[in-house]
């Protein structure tokens, strides 16, 4: 079985230098959180990384739990963390669940396409139905895969990290099961290192598909975290779920 690997200690450490213009969108986020459950709410985030919405929703009052497979990223986030306001759990979000329910479960920046079969993208979202609090809210931010689900040759793109540093990343697409094979190699004077991310996509409708089938109804999808609305020429949307029974 395919299983995505989670960020090791190297590509944990420039992780927030991967998306350098983020500033904006975490604000939107953190906005609309606070619209769809104002604080003090219980929140649980799936890939919580290194806290880049689950520190400010704690700062804001939220009792906030995040789960991530990755030891290397939780460091970072206590490092932003010294306090501990965010209760963290190493674990495979696509089959742990904290014991607990959540007023709101949030899962962003393409993060749950890391599970990377439709069997664990269901469990996930199982998991999800089982932990959410009577009235809650799933929040899922996704990319619209059509434009990448016509690739036929590697794309080949830069980031940069620094002054001294990008990152060369090489993505090709396998249609036939929906994954998209992402190689970034770092390049900052020292010995290139080589990371390969696996991530399966999926299209929204099969994304609701999936969703009926765990016992949760989509009730919003906006192009953004501002609202937006979702048209054929959206590049990603932010999708809102609720118990299906509660609907």
């Amino acid at each position: 079985m395919i299983k995505h690997a989670p960020y090791d200690e190297r590509l944990a450490g420039v992780y927030d230098l991967m998306y350098p213009h983020i500033e904006i969108d975490t604000a939107a986020t953190l906005d609309l959180v606070e619209r769809l459950r104002p604080a003090p709410a219980r929140v649980l985030e799936l890939g919580v990384g290194t806290g880049r919405i689950a520190i400010p929703l704690a700062e804001r009052g939220y009792e906030v739990h995040g789960i991530d497979g990755s030891a290397a990223m939780l460091e970072q986030l206590a490092r932003k963390d010294p306090d501990s306001r965010v209760t963290t759990q190493l674990a495979d979000f696509t089959g742990t669940t904290t014991g607990r329910e959540h007023d709101l479960i949030l899962v962003v920046l393409n993060t749950f396409f890391s599970a990377v079969t439709r069997e664990q993208q269901i469990s996930c979202l199982r998991g999800v139905h089982k932990q959410l609090a009577p009235a809650g809210r799933f929040v899922i931010e996704v990319f619209e895969p059509a434009p990448f689900h016509g690739l036929t040759q590697p794309t080949t793109s830069v980031r940069h990290l620094g002054a001294n540093a990008v990152m060369l990343d090489v993505v090709s697409v396998d249609r036939s099961h929906q994954l998209m094979v992402g190689v970034h190699t770092i390049l900052d004077g020292g010995v290139p290192e080589t990371v390969q991310h696996i991530i399966r996509y999926v299209f929204p409708s099969e994304l609701d598909l999936l969703a009926e089938l765990c016992g949760l109804k989509l009730v919003d999808r906006w192009g953004d975290f501002t609202g937006q609305p979702f048209t054929a020429a959206s590049h990603r949307h932010v999708s809102v779920y609720a118990k299906a029974d509660e609907v």
